[in-house]
């Protein structure tokens, strides 16, 4: 039997996290490994609406953040947008967990503001989120780890993260 390669790996964990039907995954997998490659590790899965469409499907990859779109009738996907992440700029968002979603806005390299409200399946998937896209956005180097169930473990001297600062 053949090992999964990395996106698979990491894209159906996320899946599941963001609870998504069999159905939406299959249809979005193509487009959405098409657009990462199969050596790109999935941070996040998420359901999203823009102004124009409510059957979206974002993806936050270490270096990518892709959103594909499923027309409503016909279910077919295209893409929405597929960027690199030194591409985007001013890159906002805003944490809502009483209300299970975040609120995300970035600017295209073609200069066109997306806004973007992405549903999540819990408050604890809110904060998730907003940890992936500090790393992705607020670390020099972009490191993303990819999706895995949160663990609900009390922060100790032993587990507490080493802070580094690391000078270019």
């Amino acid at each position: 039997m053949e090992a999964l390669d990395t996106f698979s790996r990491t894209f159906l964990p996320a899946t599941a996290l963001a609870k998504l039907p069999g159905r939406t995954v299959a249809r979005h997998v193509q487009v959405l490994r098409h657009c990462a490659g199969d050596r790109d590790a999935v941070a996040v899965v998420a359901r999203c609406q823009t102004h124009t469409s409510r059957r979206n499907i974002l993806m936050l990859t270490r270096n990518r953040l892709v959103v594909t779109s499923e027309s409503r009738f016909l279910h077919r996907v295209h893409l929405h947008l597929n960027a690199d992440l030194h591409q985007l700029a001013d890159v906002t968002w805003t944490p809502e967990p009483d209300r299970k979603g975040l609120q995300l806005g970035v600017t295209a390299i073609d200069g066109i503001r997306e806004n973007l409200w992405i549903h999540l399946t819990s408050a604890t998937e809110t904060w998730r989120l907003d940890e992936a896209l500090k790393q992705a956005f607020r670390t020099p180097w972009g490191i993303i780890e990819p999706a895995r169930p949160a663990t609900h473990r009390p922060v100790t001297a032993a587990t507490k993260p080493r802070t580094e600062l690391r000078l270019a």
